[in-house]
């Protein structure tokens, strides 16, 4: 069996127990459950997670700072994002992202990969640790408390000193330099003389171990203060059934209650995730292990399944470092081609359904408040989104020009007004005037910072003007020939904002006019179904790019004659 069928098959397995236990616990009380959480209670657990990542990342910074390994400080962010989520797509959770890291970083910083291979290893030593510190407070509670019985205890000890002896022997092996590594694959070389390889990697391999004996021994203070802030990580992580459940029910968990959580799910990390992503076999887990301290099984699903959304936004961040870094078009297959072409597309694919938490983001924990701060602090550096080095972009603007029933002409432009919404610095607008699109062209955007360097880039382009406004609030004036709404409508928020939005475009719209709408797929099903079921537009011409790190749909309307 191909490791591809595996993989499919491993996926099915965990797809089918989330199913049945979705079922058997009832779609709509876990709905409620999470519902009850409310605003609050999500920006919470929210910055719980980003606090939790950003001390990972952190205690991986320190050891890579202790080995002389110069990343900056974001990189490290988004190598870490990055590796989580090949870890968490691979059918072994939390092992498959390290060669990501790995690579990434050696690219970066130009060191060998043995030294990087170092601080990944003395990594996940320290994330060991952590694991035993938390399972052995929770079991001292567990098993002298009354809350399990003989034989759950008894399985509960073993467990616990299964992942403490594997844990042990780790870090004594390394502190002590015995270099067992090298000698086990040093051995499997002399079982067929022949075989060169072994002996090879047993030298690389016995270079990463001196490493990690250098950061029980050379670099231990580093070594200590990695392992603090990767206990804090740990923390962040285990608190969050209190916060969950302390705004959904009102309930405020014990010092008990969370080491019997500690315990258990500890051994539910390292043992049962077998699935991509624990699918399936975490949730089961969870709802154990929350039935020993009173909660319900609705409730268990309804905080695994939050849980499960907080980790695909790093998951969907980690792909977008993917992408940009180019790592998804270093795949190779067996047949090149086909096999980089097959792997990039599923990633998109992945990418894109992830971006469906986007609407949720922008438009519930953002919302009009905190999204104009978000753009303020992106726009402190020119072109955030790197729209004039990207090939992926430029192939966008080419895409999107491209569908219009009409062709450029400097001397006679097809369109008399054109409309950009969301122009942002003005490229695709320079552009448009450039290659003589319209006659006038109006930008609009809400962050100054953006339209200030807008109007700079087109300052010697006549008929070219920008305007400070917000389009979901109000619209510039007059009609339209054809409107550009690309990359906008998953900042808008709710569906019924989008509704309003659709209804103004549409008011803005010349008869027989074109509008053109350009979002990641799939999300784009549900953020362009405002503007399609609206009788007064029909779709003239739509292209999908599905082989892309990030799929998308480009959509051009027509606003037909009023009879």
């Amino acid at each position: 069996m191909s490791r591809g069928w595996i993989a499919v098959g491993l996926v099915l397995v965990g797809l089918g127990l989330f199913a049945a236990i979705l079922v058997l616990v009832g779609p709509g009380a876990v709905w409620r459950q999470m519902q009850a959480l409310g605003p609050l209670g999500f920006l919470a657990m929210l910055a719980g997670d980003l606090l939790a990542t950003a001390l990972w990342a952190a205690s991986w910074g320190v050891l890579l700072w202790a080995f002389g390994v110069r990343l900056p400080w974001r990189a490290v962010a988004g190598v870490s994002m990055a590796g989580f989520a090949v870890s968490y797509l691979t059918p072994v959770a939390y092992l498959g992202g390290e060669p990501v890291r790995a690579w990434l970083t050696s690219r970066k910083t130009g060191r060998p990969l043995t030294t990087i291979y170092a601080t990944l290893l003395l990594d996940r030593l320290l994330a060991g640790l952590c694991l035993v510190t938390f399972a052995v407070l929770g079991g001292v509670v567990a098993l002298t408390g009354p809350v399990l019985g003989l034989m759950t205890k008894v399985k509960v000890a073993a467990g616990l000193g299964v992942v403490s002896a594997a844990v042990a022997l780790g870090v004594v092996s390394f502190a002590r330099n015995y270099h067992w590594l090298s000698q086990i694959v040093a051995a499997l070389g002399r079982l067929k003389p022949a075989w060169r390889r072994p002996t090879r990697w047993a030298e690389k391999v016995r270079e990463m171990e001196d490493d990690v004996h250098a950061a029980f021994s050379r670099y231990l203070p580093y070594t200590v203060l990695a392992l603090v802030l990767e206990l804090l990580s740990f923390l962040c992580n285990y608190l969050r059934p209190l916060l969950f459940f302390y705004f959904t029910e009102g309930r405020w968990f014990s010092l008990a209650d969370l080491a019997l959580y500690f315990n258990l799910n500890a051994i539910l990390t390292t043992l049962l995730w077998l699935t991509p992503a624990g699918m399936g076999t975490a949730e089961g887990g969870r709802v154990g292990i929350l039935s020993l301290v009173g909660i319900s099984a609705q409730g268990g699903v309804a905080f695994s399944l939050t849980i499960r959304f907080l980790e695909l936004l790093v998951v969907g961040t980690g792909l977008v470092y993917l992408s940009r870094e180019g790592l998804l078009y270093a795949v190779r297959g067996t047949r090149e081609g086909h096999g980089r072409s097959r792997v990039r597309s599923w990633l998109g694919m992945v990418r894109g359904a992830l971006e469906l938490g986007s609407l949720y983001f922008y438009g519930w924990v953002l919302g009009p408040r905190w999204l104009p701060r978000f753009f303020a602090r992106l726009y402190r550096r020119p072109d955030p989104w790197g729209y004039e080095t990207s090939a992926y972009e430029q192939r966008k603007y080419d895409l999107t020009l491209a569908i219009l029933p009409q062709r450029a002409d400097p001397a006679r432009p097809p369109y008399d007004r054109i409309l950009e919404v969301g122009c942002s610095e003005g490229l695709f607008t320079a552009r448009l005037a450039r290659e003589g699109w319209g006659r006038e062209i109006v930008g609009v955007d809400f962050m100054p910072a953006a339209l200030a360097r807008a109007r700079a880039r087109c300052a010697d382009l006549p008929g070219v003007r920008f305007l400070h406004l917000d389009i979901t609030q109000e619209a510039p004036g007059g009609v339209f020939d054809l409107v550009f709404c690309a990359e906008v409508l998953y900042y808008l928020g709710p569906l019924r904002r989008l509704e309003a939005v659709a209804d103004r475009l549409c008011r803005l719209l010349a008869p027989e006019g074109h509008l053109v709408l350009v979002n990641p797929w799939p999300a784009s099903s549900l953020l362009h179904r405002p503007f399609r079921k609206r009788q007064e537009l029909v779709v003239v011409r739509e292209h999908v790019e599905r082989d892309s790190s990030r799929p998308y749909v480009i959509t051009c309307l027509a606003r037909t004659p009023r009879r």
